[in-house]
């Protein structure tokens, strides 16, 4: 089976992923690493040994391969032929499984429909992460996990990584006007029938405050056990490992940086699908004249 980790940019998808690999205890890919051909950073952390719960990665029919081989590896995988995409692992921890499959990151390209409807139909689990939009149909075994957040926090963290990325010239108010955050939610909402139950929406600020409590929805959907006696890193020590990506992880405070103009834009604009979300714009709003 497939459960694709699909959701706007700075929504928890990282979040989402944490508590996967830490209480779930399995290996995540990712639909577009933006490696550009020069290999996949997150397949050799994985092929390195740096999670516990996977040992023995190699691929098909195939001795074990050190990290240093990866991206050798990688280049033949250029097309989508499936069995060039899957490498192999051992699981570490129960029920200890041997020879697990694992899709290589950057697989957009091979998730055409034969192959994910083949996929969809093995006994073990991929886990996908991806921004993109939703497919046109879904085949019985794919399942969506779909972070969300409030658009306020959503805008402010995006405004911040663009900035840390060397973009000055942009400003919130332009970061609010040119947000598709409403056009992703409307579209995944009109994907949600053709998924007949199999996609949930995971609330950030609760997965913040309770991982367990988004542990329970995800085992509950997907129907995989988890193991809430493990621990996840903190967040300060994600920051200080990444510091650009992991900036500040809060639910609330966001909207302390907003002007209120900038928070009566916010409302024109994503205020209907917020509300279709659970969200409310923080009270009272000061309309400037």
């Amino acid at each position: 089976m497939i459960t694709y980790l699909a959701s706007y940019p700075r929504s928890g998808n990282s979040l989402t992923q944490k508590i996967i690999q830490t209480f779930f205890e399995r290996p995540i890919t990712t639909d577009d690493q933006g490696s550009r051909g020069k290999g996949s950073q997150k397949a050799k952390t994985y092929a390195s040994g740096a999670v516990p719960f996977v040992t023995n990665w190699r691929w098909p029919n195939d001795n074990s391969h050190p990290p240093s081989r990866w991206d050798k590896l990688q280049a033949r995988t250029l097309n989508n032929n499936l069995n060039r995409w899957i490498a192999r692992y051992d699981l570490n921890v129960p029920p200890y499984t041997k020879n697990c499959p694992y899709l290589l990151p950057d697989c957009s390209r091979v998730l055409t429909p034969k192959n994910r409807q083949q996929l969809a139909g093995e006994d073990c689990h991929f886990f996908i992460k991806t921004h993109r939009l939703p497919f046109n149909q879904y085949f019985e075994g794919e399942y969506v996990i779909q972070p969300i957040r409030h658009p306020g926090a959503v805008l402010w963290s995006y405004f911040n990584l663009k900035k840390a990325n060397g973009n000055t010239t942009i400003s919130l108010s332009e970061e609010i006007r040119g947000s598709s955050w409403s056009d992703y939610h409307q579209l995944w909402s009109q994907a949600i029938p053709l998924l007949n139950g199999r996609l949930i929406r995971i609330r950030f600020e609760d997965s913040v405050l309770n991982p367990l409590q988004a542990c329970e929805q995800i085992s509950a959907t997907i129907g995989l056990g988890y193991n809430p006696a493990n621990k996840m890193t903190s967040f300060e020590e994600l920051n200080r490992k990444n510091a650009k990506h992991f900036r500040a992880g809060q639910a609330k405070g966001w909207e302390e940086y907003y002007t209120d103009n900038q928070l009566q834009l916010l409302q024109n604009i994503h205020g209907s699908t917020m509300q279709q979300l659970g969200y409310e714009m923080p009270k009272p709003i000061k309309i400037a004249y």
